[in-house]
Parts: C-alpha cells; sequence; structure tokens
C-alpha cells in the first residue's frame, strides 16, 4: 500500500537547476529527437541507498539524504529519521513504495532542523529488508532506499547483567559481570537461538572463584578465572562433551582478554603484566611476549596478527610478534591523556578502537598508519552527544558499538565515515536500566547484546 505524506507548498524549480547548453538550432532538433525517448524512460532520480554514513558528492539539483536513526521493527520496534539537507518542510512529501511483506512503514510530520528536513519513519509488523522511499522536495525527486532492521528480545527467568557474549553455532553464551552472585560468577548463561530457551553452562568453579573472560573455538569454550589460592589464577577449557581441563597461568592476577590463536595456543593478559601470556594445551606450558606496556584490549587481525591498546604515557596500539621479533607501535591521541579501547579487527584489516577520554571511534590502518575519526550522532545539545563503548565487526565490514549515553547502538556500514543511531527503547521500569552491554556479532550477521537484563537481537 502507497503512503505519502505532503507539506502544503510547492516550490519553484530549484536554482542550480542543470540546463541544456545554448546550440544551434539544427544541433538542438537532433540532440532532442536523440535524448527525448531517453529523458522520458530515465524521469526522475534512480535510487539512491541511504546508507548511515556522509554521502559522495551530490550532483547539481540532487536531494543530499542521510539517515540518522536505523528504523527497528520487531520486539525492539524504534522508529527512523531521514535527514534532507538544506531544505525546509514545505513542499516535502516521502512516499513508500515498496516494502518487505508483514512491514509497515508510515513518514510522519516532516520538521525542521535548522536549514535541513527531518523526516521520521514510523515501523509496525515483523521482519527486515530494504524500503523503497520516494522523497519530493518542490519540483526535485528522489528514490532512497532504506533498511529496516528486525529485532528479538529474549528474557530470562532472573534479570542478567552481561559483561560479555560470544556465540558458538545457533547458541549465544553470557558472561556476567564481576559484580553479580556467586552463581552467575561460576557459570556462563547459554540461549539456544533455536529454540529460545535459557540454560546454565557449568564450570568447576566454586567459593570466591570468577569467571573474567571466555571465549568459542570450535567445540570448544575458554574461561579464565581469577583463583583464590596459592595456585593463582587459571584457564579452563570445557569440551563439547562437558568435560573441563584446567591449565595455570602462573600468576595470581586478573587474566583477561582470552583469544584463541590460529596456531592452537590461546593468548591472554594478566592484569597489569607488560605481556601477552601464551598457553600451548598440548603441553599445557604458558610461554610470554614482553611488551612496552601493560596491554588493555586484545585483538587478533584478519592476517593473524596480535594487537593490543596501550594507555598511559604513550597512548598506542601495539602488534604482538609471536616469534619474538620487534612488533610496530601506532601512536594515539594525546600523551598522558588518551585511554584507547575496544579493540576490534575488521575483515579488511582495518582496526577499529575507541578513545574514551574524548568519547570517539576511531579506526587505524596497520599497513599506513593511517588513522581516521568517524563522525558520531550530535545528540539534542551540549553534554548529550554519542559516546561508544564496545565495538563489534560484523563478516561484511559493518562496525557496531554501543552508545554508553543512551539506550542505543551505533552503526558504521563498510565506506562511510559517519556513525547511524540504531535506537533501543528504554528498559522496563522493573530491570535494569543500564545498557545496551556484550556487544557481539555472530557469523550469520545477527547483533546479539544485552540491555535491561535482557538479550537483545537485530537482523
Amino acid at each position: 500500500m502507497t503512503r505519502s505524506l505532503t507539506a502544503v507548498n510547492q516550490s519553484a524549480v530549484p536554482a542550480g537547476t542543470r540546463r541544456l547548453p545554448n546550440r544551434p538550432p539544427v544541433a538542438r532538433a537532433a540532440l532532442a529527437a536523440l535524448l527525448g525517448p531517453l529523458l522520458l524512460a530515465a524521469c526522475g532520480s534512480g535510487p539512491a541507498a541511504v546508507t548511515g554514513g556522509t554521502p559522495g558528492a551530490t550532483p547539481p539539483g540532487a536531494l543530499s539524504t542521510r539517515l540518522e536513526r536505523v528504523p527497528v521493527s520487531g520486539a525492539l520496534a524504534q522508529p527512523g529519521t531521514l535527514r534532507l539537507r538544506g531544505v525546509a518542510p514545505a513542499g516535502v512529501s516521502v512516499t513508500v513504495r515498496d516494502a518487505p511483506d508483514g512491514l509497515t512503514v508510515t513518514p510522519l510530520t516532516p520538521v525542521a532542523s535548522g536549514s535541513d528536513t527531518l523526516l521520521p519513519l514510523a515501523v509496525s509488523g515483523q521482519g527486515s529488508g530494504p524500503v523503497t522511499l520516494t522523497v519530493r522536495a518542490g519540483s526535485r525527486s528522489q528514490d532512497v532506499t532504506v533498511r529496516v532492521l528486525g529485532s528479538g528480545r529474549y528474557v530470562p527467568a532472573i534479570p542478567y547483567l552481561a559483561g560479555a557474549a560470544r556465540s558458538q553455532g545457533t547458541q549465544v553464551l553470557l558472561r556476567a559481570t564481576v559484580s553479580a552472585d556467586a552463581a552467575s560468577r561460576h557459570s556462563l548463561l547459554r540461549f539456544d537461538a533455536a529454540a529460545a530457551t535459557f540454560t546454565s553452562l557449568t564450570f568447576p568453579v566454586a567459593g570466591f572463584e570468577t569467571i573474567t573472560s571466555h571465549a568459542v573455538n570450535g567445540p570448544d569454550v575458554w574461561v579464565a578465572v581469577r583463583g583464590v589460592s596459592a595456585d593463582g589464577s587459571f584457564l579452563l577449557r570445557r569440551s563439547a562433551d562437558g568435560t573441563a581441563k584446567r591449565f595455570l597461568a602462573g600468576t595470581v592476577e586478573t587474566l583477561n582478554n582470552v583469544t584463541p590463536l590460529t596456531d592452537g595456543r590461546v593468548a591472554f593478559t594478566a592484569y597489569g603484566q607488560e605481556r601477552v601470556l601464551l598457553l600451548d594445551p598440548a603441553s599445557g606450558a604458558v610461554g610470554s611476549v614482553a611488551t612496552s606496556g601493560a596491554p588493555e584490549s586484545l585483538t587478533l587481525g584478519a592476517d593473524g596478527t596480535l594487537f593490543f591498546t596501550r594507555r598511559g604515557a604513550s597512548p598506542a596500539i601495539v602488534s604482538v610478534s609471536l616469534t619474538g621479533g620487534a612488533g610496530r607501535t601506532y601512536p594515539v591521541g594525546t600523551p598522558g591523556v588518551s585511554v584507547p579501547a575496544s579493540l576490534s579487527a575488521a575483515p579488511d584489516g582495518q582496526l577499529w578502537f575507541t578513545e574514551t577520554r574524548t568519547g570517539t571511534l576511531r579506526t587505524l590502518d596497520p599497513v599506513t598508519g593511517q588513522q581516521r575519526e568517524v563522525t558520531l550522532p550530535a545528540g539534542s545539545g551540549p553534554g548529550d552527544e554519542a559516546r561508544p563503548g564496545e565495538i563489534a565487526v560484523a563478516p561484511d565490514g559493518t562496525v557496531w558499538a554501543t552508545d554508553t549515553a543512551h539506550p542505543a547502538l551505533l552503526r558504521v556500514l563498510p565506506g562511510e565515515t559517519a556513525a547511524a543511531t540504531v535506537p533501543l527503547p528504554d528498559s522496563p521500569a522493573n530491570a535494569p536500566s543500564a545498557g545496551p552491554r556484550a556487544l557481539h556479532v555472530a557469523p550469520d550477521g545477527r547483533v546479539w547484546f544485552e540491555t535491561g537484563g535482557a538479550l537483545g537481537q537485530l537482523r
């Protein structure tokens, strides 16, 4: 069904409309005969995919649009917002030409935003997919494609505040925050997406011992445990049959950043120590590679290189040579001030990270060393800007981040230089209000996170 909302005024042909140059009458007639059928067939603009980032150069006379809020359907339904640059609301209309079955997109009243117009898009129904809109401003018209995200929300028996999430096949494994009760600190919460059920994934952890990090490697689940005995902290590998094997780490410090490597070893870090530890599960031996500064976040690059973030007097992203050679250091931000965090690798080799002191989202090319800051949503006023927290990168290169200042996620599509907001509903009154947390993108592209004590999903 076609829906259209039109403001009152129809403006004249805008300044800057392209015209054919003056030519001799014969030439003009020949040119008209040649171009006439083509112009009639191509009347209006072709579809323009709106991706939520900064568009390229806009042809003279064309409309400049950007998706600022991504529309979401389903359990976490929220409206979207399309920005029309340099155009007043009078004379603006939006018509929904095509939408996936089960989805209804309704354009609401255009509103002014400085010299621009905001076009709210209400969503109802279930499903996801591209929606084609025809946007008109005066005599100008352009087709715009907006993708609606589908969503789900799954509520465990007791609200669960997650510190991290990992996927294993159709299952999502959630780790509790370190302030959780003992039962939650000794196990993982397992969600089966096929059956939509929650169960507990148990480990031989007891007393004041606490699971501090987890990872998935094929059928195996790895957890790091903060120990309380003289033996210190340790790693546990839980096999598919439920058996668990313990590997002492050789330190009493808290273990973090458990990262399975392609050669079968497992890398991890110990709080405050200037080294990356390496466990060989075959022998149980734990080696280490010295680092210049204590690693914070740790990630495995697309080519198998390990990278970590370093704060302090010389904040940087540093590569780790597992053969003992020198790594490469990429200075970040302001010495003694900047705190790079949430390091994540994209399939194209780019490294994404946040700078927590300035609340920015950045990317680094480890080949050229070039760094770039992503434009974030501005918010409603000073102090209301988006602040990225955790980062996860999808297999197609889409970058996702939690917004620690709002109930929202941030999305940067491949090739874009600006983030769009993916709004989420406020948490229910009887559930914890903080979130989203524990952001993770599964190999199938589904986005998982915890918010308000429940598990959320976007697709």
